[in-house]
């Protein structure tokens, strides 16, 4: 495992979330300094500790074990196209419809 890789990840979600790392690292119930050598790729959390630290931050696992955007891409679409699949014919078509005038446009954006 990239400890570094991992950390950055880490450090990423949490300030997407808004969080200090006092403050996720009290959500976590871990130490501040713990935290911080986790973010920093010096220490390799526990499994049970690492899927604390995805609850908290509100992100997959998967996310944070990525060190590759475009498979984080590929596995983002996935998830959308597993919840658009369970929606009636009718909404599908609609939302198919709106990411194709999306992609069409994307140029002009």
């Amino acid at each position: 495992m990239d400890a570094k890789a991992l950390g950055s990840n880490i450090h990423k979600y949490r300030l997407a979330k808004g969080l200090t790392q006092d403050a996720a690292a009290e959500k976590c119930g871990l130490s501040t300094n713990y935290f911080r050598q986790i973010e920093l790729g010096h220490k390799v959390p526990r499994l049970e500790t690492f899927l604390r630290i995805a609850e908290v931050l509100e992100v997959s696992t998967d996310l944070l074990l990525v060190g590759n955007l475009s498979w984080a891409a590929a596995t983002r679409s996935n998830d959308l196209y597993q919840k658009i699949e369970r929606l009636p014919a009718k909404q599908q078509n609609y939302i198919l419809d709106a990411v194709e005038a999306l992609v069409c446009g994307i140029d002009r954006i």
